[in-house]
Formats: C-alpha cells, structure tokens, sequence
C-alpha cells in the first residue's frame, strides 16, 4: 500500500500537496513494513508500538481523506478514503503476537 500512495498521486495528476502528503504517508508505510518487530533484536520495534502505529496511519489516511475531500475534490478524497479504510481493515484484521 506504501508504494500505491507514493506513486498514484502523481500518476493521477494530482495537486502537488496530496503527492507529497501521498509520499509521506506511503514512505512511513513503507518503513513500518519494514522495521523488524523479532523480540529483542537490534532495531527492532514493539508489537505494542507497531500496532501503535499502524492505528495512527490508518487515523491520518482518514484526516488526509477529509482535509482533501474539502480542498481538493473527490479525486484525492475517494484515494486517501480507500487507502485509510484497507489500511483499517488490515490493522484490525492483525493479531499483533509474538511468535512461538
């Protein structure tokens, strides 16, 4: 999902304000994704914090969708609706435990 907000703001030619936003939120997906939640290993990130976050980006697709549905139009408002609500979906859909 990280990449699609990265790349289909600027492919649907949007503002310049929702790309950027678009690159933000994506890159931060994209780093969540990423970061390693192995008990105790070097770098890695608490489940607790992780579902943490995952809550909070899901939160702010959903502000960014309002924010933009007022100022820019339907366009920006129907992308940041649906990457909020699947992010949601997959947020809630996630255990967040430890394996065994």
């Amino acid at each position: 999902m990280g990449g699609a907000l990265i790349g289909l703001p600027f492919a649907l030619g949007f503002s310049p304000a929702v790309v950027m936003v678009g690159i933000a939120i994506g890159g931060m997906l994209g780093g969540l994704a990423l970061a390693g939640s192995e008990p105790g290993s070097r770098g890695g990130l608490a489940l607790s914090a992780h579902a943490a976050y995952d809550y909070g980006v899901a939160i702010a697709l959903l502000g960014a969708a309002i924010l933009f549905g007022i100022t820019q139009g339907a366009g920006p408002l129907l992308l940041f609706l649906a990457a909020g609500a699947a992010e949601l979906a997959l947020v809630s859909a996630t255990s967040y435990s430890a394996r065994r």
